[in-house]
């Protein structure tokens, strides 16, 4: 906004006279106000290492022992016991004795055998656009992808958690991609789930629950990207709700809310608002 001077020159009465520019301005509207200004990708604040969290269940023999929501912007570690070194990057996680949720002697011991072996713990951490796991100890672990009521026992597992060194587990382009072809009817609702199965080889073809040790890791923001797709994802007129920590609950369309995920896409090596 221009303002004019208070006095104009021939003014005869020397009142402030406003020029008119009603056939110049266009008439008032918030869109044209908003795009004005770069509009910041609300969901680069929601997926932030530092906004990360984790919900950790761990289950002996099918049996669900440890359920927790973790909030661990520097990665978590499994381990067996809470003697660990924790000058260790990665908050640990103690995976809980058997003896109160197996009636098996033998169980038991196998499964404490298995939380022995953790040694210094299954490391997972976020780096970038990746989870990256390694292991510490030596109880070998095998994971996959799969669903989060289970997992895909039906194939083998994408991989083996490397020893003493780093191996990617989970790419966020991948899952952001399927989310929007998901927006756009693919019908393949995309994976977030990491399932571990620690101490034994992956149940290819067997029931998971014969398992001695899984554990099942569900990155939290994930989760709600999927809910918030699969809210808005019917109509446009729709609005999500973005709830990010310390901010206010941001509304999107869904026409929106998938314009930001393929700018997602488009710059996904992206720096998170206070990364360096």
């Amino acid at each position: 906004m221009i303002l004019e001077p208070l006095l104009q020159d021939g003014g005869s009465s020397g009142e402030a006279i406003a020029p008119d520019h009603s056939q110049l301005l266009p008439s008032p509207n918030l869109d044209n106000i908003l795009n004005m200004a770069p509009q910041e990708n609300p969901l680069r604040q929601l997926l932030a290492e530092e906004q990360w969290e984790f919900e950790v269940t761990a289950f002996y023999r099918g049996r669900q022992v440890f359920q927790q929501t973790l909030f661990c912007p520097g990665g978590l570690r499994l381990v067996g016991t809470t003697a660990d070194n924790r000058t260790l990057p990665g908050q640990p996680v103690t995976l809980p004795d058997p003896e109160e949720f197996l009636t098996d002697r033998l169980a038991r011991e196998y499964v404490r055998h298995v939380l022995k072996g953790l040694g210094k713990g299954l490391a997972l951490w976020r780096s970038g656009q990746c989870l990256w796991a390694q292991r510490l100890g030596h109880s070998h672990s095998f994971w996959a992808l799969g669903e989060e009521l289970l997992p895909d026992s039906g194939r083998g597992p994408d991989g083996e958690v490397p020893k003493d060194k780093d191996g990617g587990v989970f790419d966020l382009g991948p899952f952001v991609a399927d989310l929007i072809a998901f927006m756009e009817g693919s019908g393949h609702s995309p994976r977030y789930t990491l399932w571990f199965c620690v101490g034994e080889t992956w149940p290819q073809d067997q029931p998971w629950v014969k398992r001695l040790v899984m554990v099942k890791v569900v990155p939290t923001c994930l989760k709600e990207l999927l809910e918030m797709a699969r809210e808005g994802g019917a109509s446009s007129l729709r609005t999500v709700d973005l709830h990010i920590s310390n901010s206010q609950p941001v509304s999107l369309t869904s026409d929106q809310y998938k314009a930001y995920l393929q700018d997602l896409v488009e710059d996904m090596d992206f720096q998170a608002t206070g990364d360096t």
